[in-house]
């Protein structure tokens, strides 16, 4: 697997991804003009995932907090077009060694539904940990859901990496 920066171009994934019904409650969405405002933030950067053999995305990660002062990225958003293939890991992987090798980032960040056993499980598997709970932070249909905030610090990474 393999990453590049997104394009504008690469939107219309973004949003077939979004609209599916199987990620309705598991993901949030963007709007086409919320995508191109935020694509093109100094603050902000998008990914696409390519599998190896071709070319078609197979997936996107938005991050956000690149410009904090204190070293904190946010994982706004990671969706694989083909879930339980692996591929979720491996991107994971390449977001972990970007954030950490090429942008110095002392803290990787990310909330994720309670309810989403799945991505719970692939996020601690590459080394987040559990720091609390927001509870019913958000509403879906007529209730209202917790989501988990999860991270993973510098030291952490480095020494599951072991790259000193």
């Amino acid at each position: 697997m393999r990453s590049r920066t997104a394009r504008s171009e690469d939107i219309d994934f973004f949003l077939a991804q979004e609209a599916r019904a199987e990620f309705q409650n598991f993901i949030f969405s963007s709007s086409r003009e919320q995508h191109q405002q935020y694509i093109n933030l100094q603050d902000c950067q998008y990914f696409i995932f390519q599998n190896d053999e071709i070319e078609d995305a197979i997936g996107y990660a938005i991050l956000s907090g690149l410009t904090s002062p204190h070293g904190n990225i946010c994982l706004v958003r990671i969706v694989m077009a083909k879930p339980e293939q692996g591929y979720g890991k491996q991107a994971l992987r390449l977001l972990l060694d970007w954030v950490f090798q090429e942008y110095k980032a002392h803290r990787f960040w990310l909330d994720v539904f309670e309810d989403n056993h799945r991505a719970r499980h692939v996020y601690q598997s590459v080394g987040f940990r559990e720091e609390g709970l927001l509870r019913e932070v958000v509403k879906q249909q007529d209730k209202y859901v917790s989501q988990v905030v999860m991270s993973i610090l510098e030291q952490e990474y480095f020494q599951q990496s072991g790259n000193f």
